[in-house]
């Protein structure tokens, strides 16, 4: 045997951890390659099998069309009515079947993203010492087009007033009247409520009618919540809506995409300030409940 092979068991009988250590790091780095591929694996099976949902509703949609289609023909007294459901039914599936998602991006990673924000903005509010009330102010300076007209305002002070609409573009108000000083941003919800501008063909400006839009597109169209509903009693200066299973959280938090889309739009479409409350409540029906008032702000 060699002196460097003695010297090598030497080391090897000297220090028996180290190729223990070695070949932990190795085990280690190869279940991490493992995990890192599995883990891309589930992303696209969930995504495909997201997709295949959608294709196989949309081939339910050809079927329903097709047998209308036939039972039109089988039928001739309700050609009328099979042949409108026909038509329906096709349409639909093409609809279905082009407009399938190519990627799905599951709620709790757009949560975190918003957490994040959310925390920062929270941090800065407290440093500033500003209050926690929140109030959405209808702008006539032009934003950028994907986001509506509509600033969010912390104030400093809790007796306040609010900023005029030339100071409207600063992000930190410090004007010489103290009682404005606050902090201006662009509210999670006013890209929202652009987008809630392409889904509708007129935005109401009669509350209850608002309220009720605004609540569907929270629960139908951007599903964001479970279930949502609106009350509102003729002449109020208020409007209260229940929500439950948020999709985002707690809805108590900074700037929350909910109430903000909500107050965003109250105050874009009556022109007018609107304040925002939001509760947690024990209740078998909804999780929370969100006022948006346009008066006394």
């Amino acid at each position: 045997m060699s002196k460097q092979q003695l010297a090598a068991d030497d080391h090897r009988e000297d220090h028996p951890d180290t190729d223990s250590a070695d070949l932990n790091r190795e085990e280690l780095r190869a279940q991490v390659d493992v995990l890192t591929e599995e883990n891309d694996r589930l992303r696209r099976a969930y995504s495909h099998s997201k997709q295949k949902e959608y294709r196989y509703t949309a081939f339910g949609l050809v079927g329903i069309g097709l047998l209308c289609t036939v039972g039109a023909i089988i039928f001739p007294d309700s050609q009328r009515v099979l042949f409108a459901l026909a038509g329906c039914g096709l349409f639909g599936a093409v609809l279905t079947y082009f407009l399938t998602p190519e990627r799905v991006i599951p709620a709790s990673v757009s949560e975190r993203i918003y957490s994040a924000f959310a925390l920062s903005n929270s941090s800065l509010s407290t440093e500033l010492g500003l209050q926690d009330e929140a109030i959405y102010i209808p702008s006539s300076t032009s934003s950028a087009a994907s986001f509506a007209d509509v600033r969010l305002f912390r104030p400093q002070h809790t007796e306040y007033q609010l900023p005029t609409d030339d100071e409207l573009t600063s992000t930190l108000v410090v004007t010489e009247n103290e009682l404005k000083h606050g902090l201006l941003l662009y509210p999670t919800g006013a890209a929202l409520l652009q987008e809630f501008h392409h889904m509708t063909d007129e935005m109401p400006s009669e509350p209850g009618n608002l309220a009720d839009q605004l609540t569907e597109s929270l629960a139908q169209g951007f599903e964001l919540v479970g279930a949502a509903n609106a009350e509102y009693s003729e002449g109020e200066d208020q409007v209260t809506i229940s929500i439950a299973e948020s999709s985002y959280g707690s809805v108590t938090r900074f700037d929350h995409p909910i109430p903000s889309f909500l107050a965003t739009g109250f105050a874009a479409s009556m022109q007018t300030p609107v304040s925002v409350e939001t509760i947690e409540v024990e209740d078998d029906r909804f999780d929370y409940l969100i006022t948006c008032t346009w008066s006394n702000v």
